[in-house]
């Protein structure tokens, strides 16, 4: 049984990564109110101030253990309005130049169990489900149509909030997940705090993409990756089966090589890749959606964990804290990750009696820690585009060239495979590629190659 901290926590943002904050914080406050600016159905919809709604969307298996444990029978909800479930190893297929793959390097050619498992499904639909089950705690209300202006500080301490309407909300834990277009730096200088430095890597990526009727011929896999090795692919398309018999079409270019947004064009895109099976489908299949268009100049990761200063009673969540490439549909699970790590530190402060008491400090420590799985495998591809702008790590390259021995390894052998496969799904840090014995492995291998 839980005990109740304190008696108010406020959410700014009520998208995926602030629904799960207010999710965890509903078993520690007596009362969690989420705040966004939309006003927001009960129903599977793209949100207008979610831009990336449109594209892909899939959960990986370390977000969906998170959110079976926060919300029981959760796979059940998603099924059952539609959505596809993944077995990883078989499911999921890169379309490379010479053939088939079943990860992302091209080294595996033939199927694979792996135990894990994740869904796809449309954004809409996921957030949906999120919602309806984060809004049956009785103690979660919203208020939407709601804009936040400032927070309310005193003594060192956010206290509340105040709105554009002029309502001032008194809360004891604020927590920002308004995503990447987060105001929290102007927030927080606002009263009187430093913003946090901010690591960013230049992605200059765009999506193109449409929904199509499933046709009944189709027998491909239900997440199709069409791609090829870097830095000579810089074009994809991705083919993800979601709900309704649906073919969510997604194609992406990066560095002023842009998927148009009209048919004809979006047409001739497509007819460039590789494989033909993303033209076949926009060419004979039935559209049911307009081309949705979207850049990402920039992934981006906000150091809070490194000021020395910032208020009491502040926490910055998702994608408002570090928000990743689209590319490897990370965003959702790391935000799962996020919120049970904050679930996690609550629970220890109730057991202590410690209130909220450092809890900033020990979240953003922690979050980083875990952040730096998905953004260092994300940046590992990245930077293997020259023109990506940003300052490669130290060691980028002797790690790049550990990576590729290591995936040689895996080519051969099932343990080393299913490691590598539990950490690209967040199951596991990143670190445990570099333990003993494997890193030996690993390391003598480079002087038999």
């Amino acid at each position: 049984m839980t005990r109740t901290i304190a008696q108010r926590a406020a959410v700014i943002g009520g998208s995926i990564a602030g629904l799960l904050a207010a999710r965890v914080l509903s078993e520690y406050f007596n009362e969690v109110v989420v705040f966004d600016s939309d006003e927001i159905e009960d129903a599977p919809l793209v949100r207008k101030s979610v831009p990336q709604g449109h594209h892909l969307h899939a959960l990986l298996h370390g977000g969906l253990r998170v959110l079976s444990s926060l919300y029981p029978s959760f796979t059940d909800d998603l099924r059952r309005l539609g959505a596809t479930r993944i077995a990883i190893g078989r499911d999921a297929v890169w379309y490379l130049p010479d053939g088939k793959a079943y990860n992302p390097t091209g080294s595996v050619r033939t199927p694979f169990y792996s135990g894990l498992e994740g869904y796809t499904a449309s954004r809409g639909l996921l957030e949906c489900v999120i919602r309806r089950r984060t809004a049956a705690s009785s103690n979660v209300r919203f208020e939407y149509g709601t804009t936040v202006g400032d927070l309310l500080c005193r003594d060192g301490t956010v206290r509340g909030l105040r709105c554009r309407d002029s309502r001032s909300i008194e809360c004891d834990l604020v927590v920002d997940a308004t995503g990447r277009g987060h105001r929290a730096r102007q927030w927080l200088t606002a009263v009187g705090f430093p913003p946090p430095d901010e690591t960013t890597i230049g992605l200059d990526t765009a999506y193109s993409t449409a929904n199509f009727r499933r046709p009944r011929s189709y027998s491909g896999e239900p997440l199709v990756f069409i791609t090829g090795p870097a830095p000579h692919f810089t074009r994809r398309g991705y083919v993800i089966a979601i709900e309704n018999e649906t073919l969510l079409v997604s194609l992406i270019g990066r560095f002023g090589d842009y998927p148009p947004t009209d048919k004809d064009g979006f047409l001739a895109f497509a007819s460039q890749l590789h494989s033909d099976l993303a033209y076949r489908i926009i060419k004979d299949g039935e559209q049911l959606t307009p081309i949705a268009h979207q850049r990402f100049v920039s992934s981006g990761q906000r150091h809070y964990e490194l000021l020395e200063q910032r208020p009491n009673g502040f926490l910055v969540i998702g994608d408002a804290l570090c928000h990743f490439n689209p590319i490897f549909a990370q965003g959702m699970s790391a935000a799962a990750i996020q919120a049970e790590i904050l679930r996690g530190l609550l629970s220890g402060h109730a057991e202590q009696s410690h209130g909220l008491t450092g809890i900033g400090a020990s979240f953003f420590s922690k979050a980083a820690d875990f952040n730096r799985t998905p953004w260092e495998l994300a940046a590992g591809f990245d930077f293997a585009f020259p023109q990506t702008r940003g300052m490669r790590p130290p060691g980028f390259e002797a790690r790049a060239r550990y990576f590729t021995a290591l995936d040689k390894l895996a080519a051969k052998d099932a343990e080393v495979l299913g490691l590598m496969t539990e950490v690209f799904h967040l199951v596991k840090p990143l670190s445990v590629l570099q333990q003993e014995p494997l890193r030996s492995r690993v390391l003598s291998s480079f002087s038999h190659s």
